[in-house]
């Protein structure tokens, strides 16, 4: 069985039937894209994108064997958008600190979106007088930006 055919098969699973997954690789990493109607987005992407991270965890899991390489799993360009978004998110609440003074605390972030808030701040100059770390465990986890010492 490949990979697409996998996805299929659970996508079918979940009451999803009209699908288009498209498979690209390159020498770092394999890219699933999957195209569904709009209104089955929601719940492979689920909250924060926990369902996509779990539909990536399980082909990792039932492919590990035949995957070496980092795996990508995309519903509907979710995470071009996603990334947009927290780009957005880093960006106001970093001027936001920056005019106001007082630390800004996000609310749960998984650790990949932590991440990509703390690199966006990271590569830009107009934030350098800012850091950002998290604190706390699990759920718990939460990102703040404040104003270097």
């Amino acid at each position: 069985m490949t990979i697409t055919d996998y996805i299929t098969r659970l996508l079918a699973h979940a009451g999803v039937n009209s699908s288009e997954i498209t498979q690209q690789e390159t020498d770092e990493e394999i890219v699933l894209q999957i195209q569904v109607p709009e209104e089955e987005v929601g719940m492979l992407i689920g909250y924060h994108g926990e369902n996509l991270a779990a539909i990536q965890r399980l082909v990792r899991i039932v492919f590990k064997d035949e995957i070496s390489k980092r795996l990508v799993v995309n519903v509907n360009d979710y995470r071009e958008r996603r990334l947009e978004k927290l780009a957005e998110m880093a960006t106001n609440a970093a001027e936001s600190v920056i005019s106001s003074g007082e630390p800004y605390v996000f609310p749960y972030l998984p650790a990949n979106e932590r991440y990509i808030i703390h690199t966006t701040l990271a590569e830009d100059e107009r934030f350098k007088v800012l850091e950002s770390f998290s604190e706390g465990e699990g759920r718990d986890r939460r990102l703040t930006i404040k104003l270097k010492d």
